[in-house]
């Protein structure tokens, strides 16, 4: 008895299986007929016979339909990733319920009718059939499909391991068909007993069937694990749609029309390129913007036009990932010369009519995001004045010098502070284009291709030569001496002379030693001997080391004495020509060295670490002087301080910013930090953080001196940036320099689309003005409205409340 048991399970089970190997349409026709099949049968197979499998285990046909019907139910509902089934599968319970009442009527009233051959006997109570017990099977079929599919969505939602969603399937499955062969009985007889004893006595062969027809569905889970995960990553169920009306589904059908329609307009008109894909990389069906991109057309039959050449990736074909589940997105080249790139998209959408896995192909041409990005990157890269290369060029550079000879020559322009005091910035600016071209000559002429010429510092070009040949080295020193020794025109009939001191650091023997620093040093050292002469790095204090710790000296005795002084140098709006801002600035006069410029005193308080007590001290002195400006009933202005990259990484930077706000009473709003890009340069996860604490404080962040370091498009994007101000190197070619000005227009476009104000400095003339302004400034910085100026000098320049209303 046993064995025949398990063949009927096995017979029971098989189709079911079979039917998940069908595509579409014609798998859920097979599964609608058996399940009918199952549900007419078993209404007869209870009545028949019963399996005597052990003593006090007994199956009747019934259970076996029974459990058939739930199990290819739950078959049926996993391999279509669709709960809504069970709606027709009620539908279908009732319908076949009232269709065995029927047969059941009829063919008994046919057996006892007089006159009626009955060759075999066929006892007419056979075919007695109790309508309620009916009704109550149907209805507790339908409860305990609901049930089951309720436990599954619960666990769905909870989202455990796979394998762990299976068992709790399973055993929710055996659970339910073991408390069916309780309840029913209980419920159509009564609780007594005698149906307590037949109840209990008979669920040992309940038990055995729930777990026999849990076998299958475990089967299932392993042959198509794929389609038991994809009903687990499938939508929730809308219960409410399961209890509608079939008016109120047509109306939902309704709507889901109109949003299929809407969804076909977006998708023939979107500029972003769309394609529905198959399994093949045949493209079904594609939108006008995905044909013109890859220069194809779909036509009636999409099918002829091939997608798996059209894009690549790292220099090979993209190849649709096998068991994609998830969006895959990746950067590309396409077209029809794969020369444009573009971000691709690929969704799984399902399924086609022949049960072929289809895919939603999304394409976005970012050429203009890439220019763009070219050209920042240009910017980051080179000196705007000169074309030549820039410091971040030449530190790439010697990080990957490894185990090779090389020389660092630094070459500084003596005395070209003098020529930009007498003539103007202009006249010293056309000095180093004339010099950048002479040294680039010598390096054309007489170096290597990757030797490299730059431009470090205003006035400080830098050559890195392949060769440690200290011969060599000192003949390229004398024709660049000899080149710079000719005189420059800056206008006609004036002329000025040039001359170079040179710094020179051979390959350092100590790893952990810097070039750039040790030319430096050498130059510095140069310096102090004689201008016009050679420096060579020697492995000792150098004089100029010396000097630099005298000037800590002072400057440390300088901050405790406050002597340093805090001048302003104004903004204005670069349409209404108002004053709107302020930029604070660090100013020392020695008693003994008379005016120190900041390009002198600033690196040696960052080289001492007094950096921190400067910024303070500037900061402190900055917002008390906008507190009283408020106070003298002055109208609000942003008060702009720069910070350095220690403040900022390593200082308690936010509580002295907050201590100082505090105690001087000026609001955070109309405070503006500057911040250089070296400050946050690959250190985003220390600084964004802090530039974060900033903004919810409700001060501003302004990127200073921008395209002079490190500029980066990904940066920009990811910080929390307000402002960009434009370093004044890219502001003295306007309006003749074409490159330049199409560089800033660029700079001041990418700024208004991403939402950042933008601040000029250094401007000089009316024409620079009219530029700016024309190509959408903000703000204007610069000796055409006025140099910095001290806090007495600028009261005059500070507009009033009430004339800022008028306006």
């Amino acid at each position: 008895m046993f064995v025949l048991l398990i063949f009927q399970i096995a017979a029971f089970s098989m189709f079911p299986l079979y039917f998940t190997t069908l595509s579409g349409p014609i798998r859920q026709v097979h599964f609608y007929v058996y399940i009918s099949l199952v549900l007419l049968i078993g209404g007869f197979w209870g009545n028949i016979y019963s399996l005597q499998i052990a003593d006090g285990i007994v199956v009747s046909g019934g259970n076996l339909c029974y459990g058939a019907f739930m199990m290819t139910a739950v078959m049926f509902v996993w391999i279509e990733r669709n709960a809504f089934i069970l709606r027709h599968l009620v539908r279908l319970v009732f319908v076949v319920d009232l269709f065995n009442i029927v047969i059941s009527f009829l063919t008994q009233s046919i057996l006892k009718a007089d006159g009626v051959v009955n060759p075999y006997n066929v006892p007419p109570a056979l075919f007695e059939v109790s309508t309620a017990l009916i009704a109550l099977g149907g209805v507790l079929i339908v409860a305990e499909l609901l049930l089951l599919l309720y436990i599954f969505e619960l666990t769905k939602k909870r989202k455990p391991p796979l394998p762990v969603t299976a068992a709790i399937y399973i055993f929710s499955f055996i659970l339910v068909l073991v408390l069916d062969g309780i309840a029913f009985p209980f419920i159509a007889f009564g609780i007594n007993a005698q149906i307590a004893a037949i109840v209990f006595g008979g669920l040992a062969g309940k038990v055995l069937i729930a777990a026999a027809f849990g076998v299958p569905l475990a089967l299932f889970v392993v042959w198509k694990r794929q389609a038991f995960a994809d009903y687990l990553e499938a939508d929730t169920v809308r219960w409410r749609l399961l209890a509608s009306s079939s008016a109120a589904l047509i109306k939902e059908m309704a709507r889901k029309d109109r949003d299929v329609r809407r969804g076909d307009v977006v998708f023939k008109n979107s500029t972003e390129g769309l394609a529905i894909v198959d399994h093949a990389g045949s493209m079904l069906k594609a939108n006008a913007a995905f044909e013109r991109m890859l220069g194809v057309g779909g036509g009636q039959d999409g099918r002829h036009t091939g997608l798996k050449d059209a894009f690549r990736s790292d220099g090979k074909p993209v190849v649709l990932p096998d068991g994609l589940k998830d969006t895959w997105r990746r950067e590309v080249m396409f077209g029809p010369d794969g020369s444009r790139p573009g971000i691709l998209s690929i969704t799984p959408a399902g399924e086609d009519a022949e049960g072929g896995e289809t895919y939603v192909y999304s394409l976005i041409d970012i050429s203009e995001q890439k220019n763009a990005q070219e050209r920042l990157e240009y910017l980051a890269s080179r000196d705007q004045l000169t074309g030549l290369v820039n410091r971040r060029a030449l530190d790439q550079r010697l990080a990957g010098l490894r185990d090779v000879p090389f020389a660092l020559i630094i070459v500084d322009l003596d005395h070209f502070k003098d020529v930009n005091d007498s003539y103007g910035h202009g006249a010293g600016d056309r000095v180093l284009q004339t010099v950048a071209s002479r040294l680039d000559a010598i390096r054309r002429d007489h170096l290597k291709p990757d030797d490299i010429l730059c431009r470090i510092g205003g006035d400080e070009f830098a050559l890195l030569i392949h060769s440690g040949d200290g011969g060599f080295i000192e003949s390229i020193i004398e024709k660049i001496q000899r080149a710079l020794g000719q005189t420059v025109r800056i206008d006609d009939g004036l002329e000025v002379f040039s001359s170079a001191t040179f710094g020179v650091s051979y390959k350092p023997q100590d790893g952990d030693r810097d070039a750039l620093l040790e030319a430096d040093a050498a130059l510095y050292e140069a310096k102090r001997n004689r201008r016009g002469s050679v420096g060579v790095y020697e492995d000792r204090l150098t004089a100029e080391s010396q000097k630099k710790m005298k000037l800590g000296v002072k400057l440390k005795n300088a901050l405790a004495n406050n002597v340093l002084e805090v001048h302003y140098q104004p903004q204005f709006d670069a349409v209404s020509h108002r004053l709107c801002g302020v930029e604070a600035l660090a100013r020392w006069t020695d008693p003994d060295l008379g005016v120190v410029p900041p390009c002198d005193f600033i690196p040696v308080a960052e080289g001492t670490s007094l950096i921190e007590a400067v910024g303070e001290y500037v900061l402190e002195r900055a917002c008390r002087d906008g507190q009283e400006w408020l106070e003298s009933g002055y109208a609000p202005i942003t008060v702009s301080v720069n910070i350095s990259a220690s403040q900022v990484r390593f200082g308690s930077f936010i509580s002295v910013l907050s201590k100082t706000l505090a105690e001087t009473g000026f609001p955070a709003h109309n405070l503006q930090i500057e911040i250089t890009e070296s400050s946050y340069i690959e250190r985003e996860n220390e600084v964004t953080p802090i530039l974060n604490e900033l903004k919810d404080m409700g001060i501003s962040i302004a990127i200073d001196d921008f395209g002079t370091g490190y500029s980066s498009f990904s940066y920009l994007r990811e910080m929390p940036w307000d402002c960009i101000k434009i370093d004044r190197s890219f502001i003295t070619g306007i309006p003749r320099d074409a490159q330049q000005c199409g560089l800033v227009s660029t700079i001041i476009k990418l700024a208004e689309v991403m939402s950042f104000k933008v601040v000029a400095e250094g401007v000089e003339t009316r024409e620079q003005l009219d530029s700016l302004t024309d190509w959408g400034c903000d703000l204007i910085q610069g000796y055409y409205f006025s140099r910095p100026l001290p806090k007495t000098g600028l009261v005059s320049m500070l507009p009033r409340r009430s004339e800022t209303v008028a306006l």
